[in-house]
């Protein structure tokens, strides 16, 4: 299924690592690190507009959504029900 990541950016769900919540990035040095090389490298897109809620990471690039990461797990579980059947909450 496709995941909608903010500013027109759709990805594959099964392509999504991991998606965390940018501040619990902002403290850890090593994590500053980690984007900064994905910057340089340039495999970092900021959909955000420099308001990042979250850090999408996949295989071949990291994401700064403008979206809260619960939002885009819930869309993420969300779909993956969808795709193993109907369910009705």
């Amino acid at each position: 299924m496709l995941l909608h990541l903010g500013d027109e950016e759709v990805i594959h769900s099964k392509d999504v690592l991991a998606i965390l919540d940018i501040n619990a990035l902002k403290t850890s040095e090593l994590a500053k690190e980690f984007l900064k090389k994905h910057e340089k490298n340039q495999t970092l897109t900021d959909l955000s507009g420099n308001a990042a809620k979250s850090v999408i990471i996949t295989d071949k690039t990291i994401y700064l959504s403008p979206l809260s990461a619960s939002t885009l797990k819930k869309r993420a579980s969300d779909r993956l029900e969808l795709e193993n059947g109907w369910n009705i909450k």
